[in-house]
């Protein structure tokens, strides 16, 4: 059992999955706020410095959606009713806990 497991237990959504679509939301996030600080920047060493950031963030992005995909956990092309059924179940499993 891995450390995530021991701490939060087998039913929890700790798993490789839900750490790797959580990093994917904040990293979403996170380019949102470079690519405004890029735009908003008053001076061209700041928006450089920025811009990279963003650059940076979307390539993590990339290549974190590229293993999610790899590995099923994120079904990028996917019927969307299907992956509304997976929102559902997942969703349950969090709620079902806490009620």
């Amino acid at each position: 059992m891995g450390p995530m497991k021991d701490l939060f237990g087998n039913n929890s959504l700790t798993d490789d999955k839900y750490v790797a679509l959580s990093m994917m939301g904040s990293s979403k996030a996170s380019a949102s706020g470079y690519l405004m600080a890029t735009l908003e920047s008053a001076t061209p060493e700041v928006r450089h410095l920025f811009s990279g950031f963003c650059t940076q963030i979307t390539q993590s992005h990339e290549a974190l959606t590229n293993l999610a995909i790899e590995r099923g956990w994120y079904q990028a092309y996917g019927d969307p009713k299907s992956q509304l059924q997976e929102v559902v179940s997942d969703s349950t499993k969090v709620t079902s806990k806490h009620a």
